[in-house]
């Protein structure tokens, strides 16, 4: 099986949830025999050295690059509005990325040509014109539905009339172009319903967030117990929208016991307002050699999200370190979680602070939850395991049609 796999940024490192999704992916196909090739834009805003890149996985695959400026001038932004089209996406198509695909389509063959993500969805044309591969397209997130609460949220009234008409726009770049592919995946089955309810036609299959449980060690005589951490990339609306709340709503309750409870954030684009809650209790790192040892070193793993969708790579990533996590239930969403057994829900400040307190004063109950969270993450969301029904999809969408 060959495949192609067209990604809107570079996934190396595999340091947060897209990275992370797309990597693991990957790699797990080229266990199973798939030959991969990676194109992958690179963008001003995400931008890596790739020549600096050291991951065994680029040894295995072919891998090629189109770096693109996608940010927006002003006038940019204007002719956007003017021509009523989504320039959120449109900023990630150029003319030098096009030119190195038709190249690259013109000189390979592939039987599975797979989009991750909205905003190389507009590559969708020359890939028609130039191959002959089946179109997957993966939605790591529902755009518009994300967009769509941040415009709620929002205080001034043109801010919130601007994000409502960038939502508007994403939901009609995707309707117009989902079914132009000829499969769609997604990595929960809430955005596996909602797609179809929207008028999804094509194959939908759902395969969640998936990773080698080899690779996670947990070492609990290194955990520092009477401590909770937050861990991710915040430099989205949701991420950031849930710590200032847990913050505001639950841990300023938390640090006013005095009960030697530390709170942990731990991730890249930390913005400087999150450093004026900095002291002993409420410590920041922001430059992470080890994300798998930062995580392996504190017992309770905060998810406080409230909007967007997709499925948290950190959970999974907490649940097979053992962690106890406790995480609002939009957060967990897209887990085959129990509650109480392998995780602790939690979508109120009094229940954070009941679970919190719980889980710091009561080291079986924590460990238990951890132990139960590894168990499910081995079963469900094993690396092998999905991969190999992932390979069995392709073959699936590539079979000669009956006659």
């Amino acid at each position: 099986m060959r495949v192609l796999f067209i990604t809107n940024r570079v996934p190396f490192p595999p340091n947060s949830g897209y990275p992370i999704v797309v990597h693991n992916t990957i790699s797990g196909l080229v266990s199973e025999g798939a030959e991969v090739t990676l194109f992958s834009l690179n963008p001003a805003d995400n931008f890596v050295e790739t020549g600096s890149l050291d991951d065994p996985l680029l040894k295995k695959i072919r891998f090629q690059t189109a770096a693109i400026i996608n940010t927006l001038s002003t006038w940019e932004l204007v002719l956007g509005l003017l021509a009523r089209r989504s320039f959120h996406v449109s900023r990630f198509y150029k003319s030098v990325p096009v030119a190195k695909l038709k190249n690259l389509l013109k000189h390979d063959t592939f039987d599975v040509i797979q989009l991750e993500g909205l905003f190389v969805m507009p590559y969708l044309n020359t890939i028609r014109q130039h191959s002959n591969a089946k179109i997957v397209y993966r939605a790591h997130n529902i755009e518009y539905l994300v967009s769509g609460t941040n415009a709620s949220s929002q205080r001034s009234p043109l801010r919130r009339i601007y994000s409502r008409m960038v939502a508007r726009r994403l939901l009609r770049f995707e309707l117009e172009n989902i079914n132009r592919t000829d499969a769609v995946l997604t990595i929960n089955r809430f955005d596996q319903a909602h797609l179809e309810s929207i008028g999804c036609r094509v194959s939908m299959e759902n395969f969640p967030v998936a990773i080698d449980t080899s690779q996670y060690q947990p070492d609990q005589s290194k955990t520092e117990y009477r401590s909770i951490f937050h861990i991710g990339t915040m430099n989205s609306f949701p991420a950031m929208e849930g710590l200032d709340w847990f913050i505001r709503s639950v841990w300023k309750d938390l640090e006013a016991l005095n009960a030697g409870l530390k709170f942990h954030i731990a991730g890249r684009d930390i913005p400087e307002d999150l450093y004026y809650y900095e002291n002993d209790h409420f410590v920041i790192h922001d430059d992470l050699d080890d994300a798998r040892e930062f995580i392996n070193s504190k017992p309770v793993m905060i998810v406080p999200l409230r909007t967007g969708s997709g499925m948290r790579v950190k959970i999974i990533e907490g649940m097979a370190m053992k962690k106890c996590v406790i995480s609002t239930s939009l957060g967990a969403e897209g887990i085959n979680y129990e509650h109480g057994k392998n995780i602790l829900i939690a979508d109120t400040p009094a229940e954070f602070y009941k679970y919190i307190l719980q889980s710091i004063t009561d080291r079986r109950i924590c460990e238990e939850i951890g132990e139960n969270a590894r168990k499910l993450v081995e079963k469900e969301y094993n690396l092998k395991s999905n991969s190999q029904r992932l390979l069995a999809f392709y073959e699936t969408i590539t079979a000669p049609a009956a006659v």
